[in-house]
């Protein structure tokens, strides 16, 4: 069997090229191709780190055709008040936020949102897409795609995650000459913000509420078509050849071995502007616990430059930053390999991760490591609450259980961290069964070889 990944961006590297996948269908005696836009010297580093060989070829991006992308933007917008109809819940569309600079985007967007009026259903909005699919195949991208695929005739394309518009052709020039398509559902978080680009034969989803949600958001899509496979970014977590002592990871990384570990991990500034406030309000908090050291750890695709006068004013932040680098090739940040093994161990020995509702909590969850969620405003902060985070349709996901912890004030920083330190059992007691409903792990098999089975049964 031959299959080929399509990797549009640097989101699938760590899932589908640093994990066992490409590796286990190569040692069953597959063949893989790589279909990318990452650049030769990423593809290289790939090869090395997981020690094997395989053909890539460049995939070109080229902009949508404008009556494929407004007939694209018309359903999501439909989509979104959908969603937000038959879950009741008003934050779905607050993911509606195009770009409305100029007068053409303007005049664009007015039309978008005057067309998804008339979509009132999920039979019509699914026969407009099914319009832009065929739209999509008169463009040269089309034309490219199918050629290509054509020369190479692989058995199955797989697209390792679903929100990129850019790749709609190349699945459709798959569909129109037999070959079956494949795409995987990146995040916990994407199936209610309605991105779902193009179609395919199959879906691989992390549980059976993700296969429950992606039904419920796109009912023209059969049971039958969903395997449930977990996530391959949770697979690194049980390679214990990963994990350092913990005095080889304090020494590597200057932490003090001897006192217990609180990681802060930081969001980005559009989800948290004020992400240095809360630092510094954590820092200072910590300082009265001289048992404690603080870690903090940015979000991967910013710097660290807006936290400067914070690591001035408290010296004792050990700032462990990611192992990622920028792409030339795309502009877009991606993982280096020695970043999952500082993942893994960052979760591992750690006691405690402080954040504003990222999926961190479920990482250290992974070791049952308590996740404590920051759950209050800035004094200054007039416009955006912290607590409509916690609305957001995902967070459904913690219905009808306790995982984490909730720092709802500035004051609660410190006691909350000492419960957690001392008391673990007290503090989000259902973080096993919130991650197992999430994640849904098998014990005897990786989610690498659930999707090795999956493509290859």
């Amino acid at each position: 069997m031959k299959v080929c990944f399509l990797i549009p961006d640097g989101v699938g590297i760590r899932n589908y090229l640093y994990s066992d996948v490409v590796k286990g269908l190569i040692e069953q005696g597959h063949e893989v191709i790589v279909w990318h836009s990452l650049g030769k010297d990423l593809i290289l580093q790939v090869k090395k780190y997981i020690d094997v060989d395989f053909e890539d070829f460049d995939f070109i991006h080229r902009p949508e055709a404008p009556i494929v992308k407004f007939i694209r933007e018309s359903a999501v917008l439909a989509r979104l008040r959908k969603n937000r109809e038959i879950r009741s819940n008003p934050t779905i569309l607050s993911n509606w936020n195009p770009s409305k600079k100029g007068w053409k985007n303007k005049i664009f967007y007015k039309g978008v949102e005057i067309v998804s009026n008339y979509l009132k259903d999920f039979s019509a909005i699914s026969r407009w897409e099914e319009y832009g699919f065929e739209k999509s195949k008169t463009g040269i991208s089309f034309q490219e795609a199918k050629s290509f695929l054509q020369e190479q005739k692989p058995d199955i394309l797989f697209c390792t995650h679903q929100r990129v518009p850019s790749v709609t052709s190349a699945l459709m020039a798959a569909k129109a000459i037999g070959i079956k398509t494949y795409t995987a559902i990146f995040s916990w978080d994407n199936l209610p913000k309605a991105r779902l680009p193009f179609r395919t034969d199959k879906y691989l989803v992390w549980s059976q509420y993700m296969k429950n949600e992606l039904l419920t958001y796109y009912p023209d899509i059969n049971e039958n078509q969903i395997e449930i496979t977990s996530t391959p970014q949770f697979d690194f977590y049980r390679k214990k050849e990963l994990i350092y002592s913990r005095e080889e990871f304090a020494q590597k990384y200057g932490l003090n071995p001897t006192r217990k570990w609180v990681c802060y991990s930081g969001s980005d500034s559009i989800s948290s502007p004020h992400d240095p406030d809360y630092l510094e309000q954590i820092a200072r908090a910590l300082r009265q616990n001289e048992n404690v050291q603080l870690i903090f750890r940015e979000v991967p695709v910013e710097s660290n430059k807006r936290f400067q006068k914070v690591f001035e004013k408290h010296p004792e932040i050990i700032n462990i930053s990611p192992e990622w680098v920028k792409s030339s090739q795309w502009g877009s940040f991606f993982p280096m390999p020695s970043d999952i093994r500082l993942l893994v161990n960052l979760a591992y020995h750690c006691n405690v991760v402080i954040n504003l509702g990222s999926t961190m909590a479920l990482d250290f969850a992974v070791f049952n490591s308590n996740g404590l969620y920051l759950r209050y405003d800035q004094p200054y902060e007039k416009e955006r609450l912290v607590k409509h985070i916690y609305n957001y349709e995902h967070f459904s996901t913690m219905k009808g259980l306790d995982p984490v912890g909730w720092i709802d004030a500035e004051e609660d920083i410190l006691s909350k961290v000492n419960s957690a330190l001392e008391r673990p059992e007290s503090i989000g007691p259902d973080r096993l069964k919130w991650f197992h409903r999430i994640v849904e792990p098998d014990n005897n098999h990786t989610s690498s070889e659930r999707i090795v089975r999956s493509l290859t049964q």
